[in-house]
């Protein structure tokens, strides 16, 4: 494994803060090589990890190919195993890592649709004392192009549902997975939850989940505004709307809502 790059954070101010790029991938070759050089154009991250979800096609060579810095760590899945499950395997490498608690990891999708340059301002609203930063399509400012009209009715409206039935103060946006984080945060949440609780959907309602369940222990979030530009990605979309308002309803069951009173 590469050794993590201790740096100077100048928009946390503390000596020593770094800033890692988690991103969950899954037949992304095509996609991921703009993205990780736009986002090693930003100069805001210490380390990538991607984690290859069992891609058919060449991810993990995109990946390992790339010529930092950042480095570029690849964690693989021998099958596809889910968005879900991506995203835990990244958490818990992380939070196995030497990385400290006043760490910031930041999660990304892996098919070029989101801005590496927000992270300035995402970790400035981390600055500002709060534990978990959404990129926003729906805050004041933000935007979505590109969207098929099914899938921005599916997502604007699994976040309109979750709203009124599971509130997070501070959050319009619960489905994107362009988000920072304090690891430390995270940490908190695997102790509290175990590496096998912390997210048990396996599809695109696990941003929503790790949310709630953050929320859930009393993590402060926030919201920056992200125009999402969804005509950069290549190939079809890996969603499946039948099985994604699946997972919304397993998480309305796996979650529960504030008690009454």
């Amino acid at each position: 494994m590469t050794p993590w790059r201790a740096g100077h954070d100048t928009v946390l101010g503390v000596i020593g803060v770094r800033t890692v790029l988690a991103i969950p991938a899954y037949n992304e070759e095509q996609a991921l090589p703009p993205l990780l050089a736009r986002a090693a154009a930003v100069s805001a991250f210490d380390q990538v990890l991607v984690v290859d979800d069992g891609s058919a096609d060449d991810t993990v060579g995109a990946a390992s190919r790339f010529v930092g810095p950042p480095p570029v760590t690849v964690v693989r899945h021998g099958r596809n195993r889910g968005l879900g499950a991506a995203m835990r395997t990244a958490i818990q490498h992380l939070a196995k890592s030497d990385l400290h608690d006043d760490d910031v990891i930041v999660t990304m999708d892996g098919d070029n649709t989101h801005d590496p340059a927000l992270v300035p301002d995402m970790r400035a609203a981390l600055a500002a004392g709060t534990d978990v930063v959404v990129a926003s399509r729906y805050a004041p400012g933000g935007r979505e192009y590109g969207l098929s009209w099914h899938r921005r009715l599916l997502s604007r409206g699994a976040s309109t549902l979750l709203r009124q039935l599971r509130p997070v103060p501070g959050v319009r946006d619960y489905s994107c997975g362009y988000r920072a984080y304090r690891l430390g945060m995270l940490r908190r949440a695997l102790d509290r939850y175990g590496p096998d609780g912390l997210i048990v959907t396996d599809g695109f309602a696990c941003m929503a989940e790790l949310l709630l369940r953050l929320h859930a222990l009393g993590a402060r979030c926030t919201e920056v505004p992200m125009e999402l530009h969804y005509e950069r990605k290549g190939g079809p979309s890996k969603m499946r709307v039948a099985r994604t308002v699946g997972g919304y309803l397993q998480l309305l069951r796996a979650v529960p809502g504030p008690r009454a009173g």
